[in-house]
């Protein structure tokens, strides 16, 4: 009887480590799968953050060029879709430049809404600036 109890406990533990080690092998997996879904999320981000950015640069070029003209309310239509490109590109990565290009580009638009297109071409041209340098960071 003993040695029934024995072989018993034994194949008891036997299996206990065997669930264990299924356990581990399982959790290992899915870690391997959640870091190799994180990787793609970067990449994604990463490009989603330079496509937006490089929109808003053209964007902010084509109101410097306008406010060049003295074309305010086209100053302001620019700056206004660069500023939409610049708001997704930091959604997508966090930037200290993008930040800075929101910042300019909001006082373009305010400026252009109060006609003065040589102001507001002047903070559309430091946008492109900050933007030229997240585009680069990217």
């Amino acid at each position: 009887m003993k040695g029934q109890m024995r072989w018993a406990r034994n194949i008891n533990v036997t299996l206990n480590m065997q669930e264990e080690i299924e356990m581990k092998l399982n959790n290992a997996a899915v870690a391997f799968i959640v870091g190799a879904l994180s990787l793609f999320a970067g990449i994604s981000y990463a490009e989603e953050h330079k496509e937006h950015a490089a929109e808003a640069l053209t964007h902010a070029q084509a109101a410097v060029d306008e406010g060049q003209k003295g074309t305010a309310s086209a100053v302001t239509e620019h700056a206004k879709q660069a500023l939409d490109h610049a708001k997704q590109a930091e959604k997508a990565k966090p930037d200290t430049h993008i930040t800075e290009a929101e910042t300019h580009l909001n006082q373009a638009i305010e400026h252009g809404n109060m006609g003065h297109a040589d102001i507001a071409a002047n903070h559309a041209k430091e946008a492109v600036r900050h933007l030229e340098m997240a585009y680069q960071g990217s």
